[in-house]
């Protein structure tokens, strides 16, 4: 069975229609993990991340939507695949059918995986090890603790790789929550703080 966490700071009442989407497309059993917390992305991120036991594990914003049939299962596999992937995701798509932010800056389409020479992605669709990492609480609302956890996948695995599936494609409606102004100009200063004395 396969961990999928909702890091959400919605009610699990909003969240439901996805839980049941995650159910009925994975394509294997899988344990949905509504974080529900009112408080930052990094906070409900650990939230589940506490509460999974599966290795791998997956995560999902409450912005994901389109789900195909078995993309658990072929995320899974391309875990399988790549012995040295730390962090893999769909090709996102924006609700218009163009391609999403993915933060990495893979190619725009394809029908394979790509190895990001960026090693960077977005965590609105994710699947990872479970490695005991965390993400970063200092950061707050959310905006750049996915780039954080990124650079400490990358510190703590020198080799790790980051995967875009560019055959698997979910529509990501980045509502970008908690993301601007304050929040992100706090967000932005100490993640540059934090990694310019690394």
């Amino acid at each position: 069975m396969i961990d999928v966490i909702i890091p959400t700071c919605r009610s699990i009442e909003e969240v439901l229609p996805l839980v049941y989407e995650i159910q009925r497309t994975a394509g294997c059993e899988v344990n949905v993990i509504p974080t529900c917390q009112d408080a930052s992305a990094s906070i409900n991120r650990n939230y589940g991340l506490d509460r999974a036991t599966s290795d791998p594990l997956i995560m999902v914003d409450d912005d994901i939507t389109g789900l195909p049939a078995g993309w658990v299962l072929r995320m899974v596999q391309v875990m399988e695949e790549y012995p040295n992937c730390q962090m893999a995701s769909p090709q996102l798509m924006r609700p218009d059918g163009g391609f999403g932010i993915m933060t990495g800056g893979p190619r725009k389409g394809g029908t394979d995986c790509e190895v990001l020479r960026a090693r960077e992605l977005c965590t609105a669709c994710i699947i990872i090890r479970n490695t005991g990492l965390r993400f970063d609480e200092n950061f707050i609302g959310s905006g750049f603790e996915d780039n954080d956890y990124c650079r400490q996948l990358i510190e703590r695995y020198p080799v790790a790789e980051f995967i875009c599936i560019h055959n698997l494609r979910v529509i990501h409606r980045n509502e970008m929550k908690n993301q601007h102004g304050r929040f992100w100009d706090a967000n932005q200063a100490y993640f540059r703080t934090k990694w310019q004395a690394k």
